[in-house]
């Protein structure tokens, strides 16, 4: 049986590695294990204050008496630990380091994709916020290693610079921060298995609105693209991530990689080695016979990758439910979202008395997410519009000023 740590607590990663027989350990944070049903559980749990902290994770195991040399492979999907992971792992670990961090830090990735020839937004690091310097109007300010387009700032103009630098010094978050140009092509999520350095699976999504339109009040949906419907963006999204593969050291795993689409075809935004929140797992199998926890598992045990089912007729999308920012006091519960017109799954990670994120903030903010079918792509985003307004008429939350 092989001894596997996995850093950082996802609990369908658990089932998916116990499934294929590996004894697993997990450090995670306490009570993130509270709903976990028995198949998620790891074999032994070593609790922690900060996954993402090599000392946090190495102090863990040894109160426990353990190291990372007890295990046969040391693994994250979790966006925050992977390079801890890698780091803790040595060669045990089921990513080399210099992958790990091509794979977190945005400019160290777009170096890497620059270096090989493929289209992506210019970009220039800010180590300290007191001294930023715009070269070209419009662009985008954001953590080199952040996710879900949280802490992230478009500077339209020298005003909105003036406002972002006074809003970080106020904050003390002073850097390092990345700064890159605006993108305007069409937002899409390449979703895919790479094995032996060779891809193996691939799925494309379309953003109904750019990420960075949240800030706006744009909802976040991602709706998939059926390979047959849509054979030239599937050419052109296969080139893509095998070439990103390569350039990032990606040989083995799974990948979310997000790219713009304009006039001359995709231009490489950002990629990271997991699976995409929400329900993008549940819709990769449903929609393009693709289980990624089952693959990201393979891959980790050094197993062979599974067979890819054809793609399902009919349209597929998945998003976010945004509430107001505040304390949620009460909101419908999975079930009741499941009943509403073409939702197929939901859920729910928010109970009353939980902080709501605000919903500009960050692309995974709000009560749960839901995965949505329909006859056409018109149906799904008109099913899930309609989703929204429902799920914040009937929900509460006391407000922030």
């Amino acid at each position: 049986m092989t001894a596997v740590l996995l850093v950082g607590w996802r609990p369908k990663a658990i089932a998916a590695l116990r499934r294929l027989g590996a004894e697993v350990t997990c450090a995670f944070r306490p009570g993130e294990d509270d709903t976990a049903a028995p198949a998620q559980r790891p074999h032994r749990s070593v609790r922690v204050a900060d996954p993402a902290g090599v000392e946090s994770v190495l102090s863990g195991l040894a109160r426990q008496g353990l190291r990372p040399a007890d295990f046969d492979v040391v693994c994250s999907q979790q966006e925050f630990t992977m390079v801890t992971a890698a780091a803790i792992g040595g060669d045990r670990s089921w990513m080399p380091l210099p992958t790990a961090m091509n794979l977190r830090d945005k400019q160290l990735q777009k170096l890497r994709i620059r270096q090989a020839g493929l289209r992506v937004a210019d970009c220039w690091i800010v180590d300290d916020i007191r001294d930023l310097q715009v070269p070209a109007y419009p662009c985008v300010l954001k953590p080199p290693a952040g996710a879900g387009a949280r802490d992230t700032f478009v500077l339209g103009g020298p005003a909105a610079a003036d406002d972002a630098r006074e809003r970080l010094l106020d904050s003390r978050r002073r850097g390092p921060w990345l700064l890159e140009r605006f993108m305007t092509g069409h937002e899409h999520a390449v979703d895919g298995v790479v094995r032996d350095g060779q891809l193996r699976h691939l799925a494309i999504s379309r953003y109904q609105s750019n990420l960075i339109r949240m800030r706006d009040g744009a909802h976040m949906l991602y709706v998939a693209q059926d390979p047959a419907e849509h054979p030239e963006l599937y050419r052109q999204g296969w080139e893509l991530a095998e070439a990103a593969m390569r350039a990032l050291g990606h040989t083995d795993g799974v990948f979310h990689l997000e790219a713009f689409l304009d006039e001359d075809g995709f231009v490489f935004s950002e990629c990271g080695g997991r699976i995409c929140g929400g329900k993008a797992d549940v819709m990769a199998e449903l929609k393009f016979g693709i289980d990624l926890h089952d693959e990201w598992a393979r891959a980790v045990l050094g197993l062979p990758a599974g067979r890819q089912r054809p793609a399902r007729a009919g349209n597929y999308a998945h998003g976010w439910l945004p509430l107001p920012a505040g304390r949620l006091v009460s909101a419908p519960g999975p079930d009741q979202i499941a009943e509403r017109p073409g939702v197929r799954e939901a859920h729910v990670w928010l109970t009353p008395g939980d902080r709501v994120v605000d919903p500009r903030t960050s692309s995974g903010a709000g009560l749960g997410a839901a995965l949505l079918a329909g006859d056409t792509v018109a149906d799904v985003e008109r099913d899930f519009a309609e989703l929204v307004t429902w799920v914040q008429q009937t929900s509460k939350v006391d407000q922030d000023a």
